[in-house]
């Protein structure tokens, strides 16, 4: 029931995100497969499997910051992104270690993250 439920989110999170993305004016090739190339490098951290911060951490905020500028929706691009990383592993982050992240890694962050990352809800 619990994976049924999970894929069922995942499928809505999806359609949101596709009408976000028909809104804007930038056209994006699978958006999401730069995200999903960057944020790894934090989960660990983030999720609190790992005690040390990933020196790949820091670059990959900041090309997530770059991401997050490219459009006015990118913030929220960035975010279901995330999101649609972690809900199908049932992830969950540590919200000491994400209040952590900007100072550790000298920048803020540009786009919503959370400990569920329910993006919906969420109007940065």
């Amino acid at each position: 029931m619990a994976a049924f439920v999970r894929s069922l989110v995942l499928a809505l999170m999806v359609s949101r995100f596709i009408n976000i993305m028909a809104s804007d004016d930038d056209p994006y090739d699978a958006i999401c497969s730069p995200i999903w190339g960057y944020f790894p490098d934090c989960a660990e951290y983030l999720g609190g499997l790992t005690h040390h911060l990933p020196k790949k951490c820091c670059h990959s905020i900041r090309k997530l910051n770059e991401i997050a500028k490219k459009t006015k929706k990118g913030p929220k691009v960035v975010c279901f992104c995330i999101e649609a990383f972690m809900v199908p592993q049932d992830f969950h982050l540590k919200p000491s270690r994400i209040k952590k992240l900007p100072k550790k890694c000298h920048t803020d962050i540009l786009f919503p993250i959370s400990e569920t990352m329910n993006c919906s809800f969420d109007e940065r």
